[in-house]
């Protein structure tokens, strides 16, 4: 009898705040990977949710914000673009163009699409206050501007 080879685990931590971001990690939950996902919003990091695990705990908050990182369970993590090659490498269906993006002259096209779209993110598809499902409605004031 044949065992099942066991699927490798990674962790995605993701702009829980980020319209984009969100439907992404939605679409990866729905897609038939080679691989078990984790999702981290980076609020849950930052607000102390969630403790840093090897591979993210030495990674500086500028770099952690501006960035998808996917870590596995060695602690190796591959951040931006390299994330995004990682996971659709996982993806049957999109792992050819895993492989076409790796590519020398390729592999910096993706780079520099990932920063564009990772630094304008908010401006080109919007921000929400969700994160993990769960959204926070704005304050209501009363007439004489205090919280009702």
């Amino acid at each position: 009898m044949k065992e099942k080879a066991q699927r490798i685990r990674l962790t995605v931590v993701y702009d829980g705040e980020c319209n984009f971001c969100l439907a992404t990690v939605d679409k990866l939950r729905r897609l038939p990977l080679r691989a078990e996902l984790q999702f981290v919003p980076l609020q849950q990091l930052l607000g102390g949710v969630m403790v840093p695990w090897p591979g993210i705990d030495d990674v500086p908050l500028s770099e952690l914000s501006a960035q998808m990182h996917v870590t596995d369970e060695q602690g190796q993590r591959y951040s931006g673009a390299d994330g995004v090659l990682k996971l659709m490498s996982l993806t049957p269906g999109l792992s050819f163009f895993a492989t076409l993006g790796r590519l020398p002259g390729m592999y910096g096209i993706v780079r520099t699409l990932y920063r564009l779209v990772a630094r304008y993110r908010y401006r080109l598809f919007g921000r929400t206050s969700c994160s993990d499902g769960v959204c926070s409605l704005p304050q209501r004031t009363t007439s004489a501007g205090g919280k009702k």
